[in-house]
């Protein structure tokens, strides 16, 4: 019977040369960046992700992940490899250390104390407060900026003003311009974060950010243009992304014009500070107002603490999002935020918080865009998975056992359910409710995808068994087992296609029949885009293979 079936042991294979992987989108990278004087400090960028990893081999199934390739550099970085997935385990983070410093009751060393600057830890010694805005920019508070406000509210394009100012949000990190655009026009909207801000308040800021892209890695490097688009779609907005070299000057300025008419729709936009004359690079910024007649945008800075908000001439502004990033050969671009008529919040996530400094993404993306395609390829030719003599519906279930079985099986599950909301103002628990409602209406809907039976399939099969662990004590075991077999079929709903790209045809076909999104329910639909979409950002972002080291961006 296919419950009792084991999955076929490989034997080892260490020869061979694989194909290439298949070729990567390039993303590019925005970090807000300034230049003190002669010290300029450019915006990094994230080039295309390119692939070569060590797994996961879960120990049950040594013979299938022995076949997989492991093009280290040195003798080092392999056994180091190996170690790592031997055990399941990742790089343990050791407490933090802090020094003491012995206590002084010398009134001479208090005074010193007090009267000594100390040396800030930027490489420059210099610090700044604010820039002087070029002479082709007019600020918001000049006699030309009201003037030039005072009109366009006549004009009825400064709609969208007042919606921005009531929430306006500096930035409360150098590089997190992206964030705190996204914080204010989530605010502007009136989306219901679902999650507490403080006290008992909810609401958004920058630091509450953080789906596509872990917000530390967004501290030190900012965000790039594909990254803003994910967590704006994990907010719950419809995003409309356009990259200026796929819109012409006119279309630019038409929706500028709607934009600024409306209360409903906002535009925030991706531009290179060096087009305008300013200080740094790339930056993210939303528009306040658009005077046509003059052809003057408002640009509602989020780095207040470097630059007012001011008009610059549309023209220019459409020229700053051309600059071709030279590591990635992509241009920046403007986005349109709505309010999405979904819910707001997604219902599942990347990670677990309990887990999310556990998961080495790293490995991970080389793990799905490289070691199983080609571990997949071996075994066709050596027929190490019988692909020759299963059927289509066995052979599924065995490429489904040995992908979960090289993923960490010692930690809990790459991704998981959200919590609810929870309205402490007041004793309702309509939010949590509504949580567990839509949790179930979820996972009764998974189970219905053709997917399904086959994940349930894998998980009976003896070398998954105790794997991915129940993190929560207040969950049986059998409803975790519920969970993780939807939550498992999820991630392979959402899976990058290279995954499949070293199967045999008939196989490679079912699993194209099997995962075909336009069969989901919308439900599962909307959470499988989002969780995809998620996946590519991250394995992007942490694939280093060839990558150069990013400079940490300040604005």
């Amino acid at each position: 019977m296919l419950a009792a079936k084991r999955a076929p042991r490989l034997p080892a294979h260490t020869s061979g040369r694989l194909l290439s992987p298949p070729a990567q989108t390039a993303t590019a990278r925005v970090v807000c960046t300034a230049a003190a004087r002669n010290n300029t400090r450019t915006h990094s960028t994230t080039p295309p992700l390119r692939a070569t990893l060590a797994v996961y081999p879960c120990p049950h199934t040594a013979s299938f992940s022995s076949s997989l390739p492991y093009p280290h550099a040195s003798a080092q970085a392999q056994a180091n490899a190996q170690q790592k997935s031997s055990t399941h385990a990742y790089p343990s983070v050791g407490p933090h250390q802090t020094q003491h410093r012995p206590l002084r009751d010398s009134s001479a060393d208090v005074l010193s104390s007090i009267t000594t600057v100390p040396t800030p830890p930027h490489p420059s010694n210099q610090t700044f407060y604010r820039r002087e805005l070029p002479p082709n920019l007019h600020s918001f508070t000049s006699p030309a900026g009201r003037t030039l406000f005072k009109e366009s509210v006549a004009a009825g394009t400064a709609e969208i003003y007042f919606s921005l100012s009531g929430n306006f949000t500096m930035q409360s990190e150098p590089a997190y311009c992206g964030l705190g655009s996204l914080a204010m026009v989530l605010n502007a909207l009136a989306v219901d974060p679902g999650r507490r801000w403080k006290g008992v308040w909810r609401w958004y800021s920058d630091e509450m950010l953080e789906c596509c892209a872990p917000r530390e890695q967004i501290r030190k490097k900012g965000m790039t243009f594909t990254e803003l688009a994910c967590l704006a779609r994990c907010n719950g907005l419809r995003v409309t992304a356009k990259r200026a070299d796929q819109v012409s000057r006119d279309q630019f300025k038409k929706d500028l014009a709607r934009v600024s008419a409306s209360e409903d729709t906002h535009m925030v936009v991706s531009f290179s500070r060096k087009t305008l004359g300013q200080t740094g690079d790339g930056h993210f910024s939303p528009i306040g107002a658009y005077h046509a007649e003059k052809n003057q945008v408002l640009v509602l800075d989020t780095a207040r603490f470097k630059y007012p908000s001011y008009f610059v001439d549309a023209d220019v502004l459409y020229d700053s999002m051309h600059p071709v990033d030279a590591e990635t050969g992509l241009p920046r671009g403007y986005f349109l935020f709505t309010k999405g008529a979904a819910k707001p919040v997604a219902l599942c996530s990347i990670a677990p918080p309990d887990a999310q400094t556990q998961h080495d993404w790293q490995n991970l993306a080389k793990l799905f865009s490289h070691d199983l395609p080609a571990a997949f390829r071996l075994a066709e030719a050596n027929n190490l998975l019988a692909f020759s003599t299963a059927t289509s519906e066995d052979a599924v279930d065995n490429v489904l056992t040995q992908i979960l079985a090289s993923l960490p099986t010692k930690l809990p599950f790459l991704i998981g359910l959200k919590s609810p909301g929870v309205d402490l103002a007041s004793t309702s628990t309509s939010l949590a409710v509504h949580h567990a409602n839509e949790i179930r209406d979820l996972i009764n809907q998974i189970q219905t995808t053709a997917l399904f039976p086959h994940v349930r399939s894998a998980f009976r099969s003896p070398v998954l068994l105790g794997a991915f662990p129940n993190a929560n004590a207040n969950v049986s075991p059998a409803a975790h087992e519920r969970v993780l077999h939807a939550l498992a079929t999820v991630f392979l709903l959402a899976a990058p296609r290279e995954v499949f790209a070293g199967l045999p045809g008939d196989v490679r076909r079912r699993f194209e029949e099997v995962r075909a999104r336009g069969a989901l329910e919308p439900l599962v639909r909307g959470e499988v885009e989002r969780i995809a979409e998620q996946i590519e950002v991250l394995f992007n972002s942490f694939c280093k293979c060839g990558k150069k080291k990013h400079v940490d961006g300040c604005t």
